[in-house]
């Protein structure tokens, strides 16, 4: 009897072994991400990319669990991540300009997209890499703004060529541009409108389908892949390709609460470096790659697609090189950016170096291995975003 008992508790201890094993073991960290986008779009997409590349690299001890357009809105998504609301967010600085001034800032400079000699389409690529680089290595102001919100900074990201997205107006000449009311998501888009006699109404991008069905938009100044992000292909009826051109680049994709950042140990937040370069790769490759795909969908929809007219495009890459003099000064004298003149003479080499870099560049893996190589791994998780 005392032997069947004896047999009978090794067997219990044997099973109980058994079933540890097999049960998968439960992540350490559980971490929610808020991102204002659909989950079927390049943002949601690069989302699930984020929680498997930081799943990985932190042999499972880190969950990321992905809230599109539910717990927190674009607008709320800042002020969220800096209260707690949400562990990670997807944060555009544009939409926060004194908090974010020299953040800000440096996304003005891309207009420098429109400037490029021989464009190959991958300028937005280098122009990611470049906003990486400068706000890690050399934009102490940009850390700065980022904890003051409470947040660490890990990640960017940035959009193709900027187009006019219309209803019932077609554009293809500087006459057409004027009395328009264009949706504009940043200052600098603003002040295309108002050069070229248009209006610019400052909507998140989640509103742009209402301000156009509603006649309240003209036309938004958007990348084509939003065609389809937010169905805006539904109520656009023309779109005139590379006006106002430039990117949108003001992106903090995977901002951390810094709380939450700092109460990990170190190996957990170079799993979170990591998955910010992975972040800031397939968004911006997503975004990329869709871009052709949108306007072929835009085209089949029966939606007119057009070009400017020669004088249009001469006009704008005009605007993109007197803007870029007058910027500084504008952001030093209302943001008080006091580094302006600097920043926009540091910037500029340096994308030109990331043009060079990003040539060879042929998948989302290559990208991501890019700003890894050049930009994050350099980061040192120990120290980074302690103080």
């Amino acid at each position: 009897m005392k032997r069947m008992k004896k047999s009978n508790t090794l067997a219990i201890a044997t099973l109980g072994v058994a079933v540890a094993a097999a049960t998968p073991l439960v992540a350490q960290e559980s971490l929610n991400f808020a991102y204002g986008y659909p989950s079927t779009s390049a943002i949601g997409l690069a989302v699930q990319d984020y929680a498997a590349a930081v799943a990985e690299r932190s042999d499972g001890n880190i969950d990321v669990t992905g809230f599109p357009m539910t717990l927190l809105s674009l607008p709320e998504t800042s002020p969220g991540v800096r209260d707690g609301l949400a562990d990670v967010g997807f944060v555009l600085p544009p939409y926060y300009p004194a908090e974010y001034s020299t953040n800000l800032f440096l996304h003005e400079m891309n207009l420098l997209i429109n400037l490029v000699e021989n464009p190959t389409g991958k300028e937005p690529l280098a122009f990611g890499g470049a906003m990486l680089e400068y706000t890690f290595n050399n934009c102490p102001e940009c850390l700065a703004e980022n904890k003051a919100q409470n947040q660490v900074y890990t990640g960017g990201g940035v959009t193709p060529l900027y187009n006019l997205l219309c209803k019932d107006v077609n554009v293809t000449s500087i006459e057409d541009l004027k009395g328009l009311r264009l949706r504009a998501g940043g200052a600098g888009f603003v002040r295309f409108a108002e050069a070229f006699g248009a209006q610019g109404v400052r909507l998140p991008v989640s509103e742009a389908y209402e301000g156009l069905d509603q006649g309240i938009l003209d036309c938004a100044m958007l990348s084509a892949p939003e065609l389809t992000n937010y169905s805006l292909h539904e109520v656009v009826t023309d779109i005139t390709l590379a006006v106002p051109g430039g990117a949108f680049a003001g992106v903090s994709s995977a901002n951390v609460n810094a709380d939450r950042w700092k109460a990990m140990d170190d190996a957990s937040r170079s799993a979170l470096l990591w998955g910010g370069s992975q972040m800031s790769a397939s968004t911006t490759w997503n975004f990329y790659t869709d871009d052709n795909a949108a306007i072929e969908h835009a085209r089949e929809k029966g939606i007119n697609i057009v070009q400017g007219d020669a004088e249009l495009l001469a006009a704008v890459k005009e605007f993109a090189k007197a803007d870029l003099e007058t910027v500084s000064a504008l952001f030093k004298d209302t943001y008080g950016v006091e580094r302006a003149s600097e920043i926009a003479a540091d910037f500029a080499p340096l994308l030109d170096k990331w043009n060079g870099l990003v040539a060879g560049v042929d998948s989302k893996e290559a990208l991501q291995q890019l700003y890894w190589n050049e930009v994050i791994s350099k980061v040192d998780a120990s120290t980074y975003g302690m103080e």
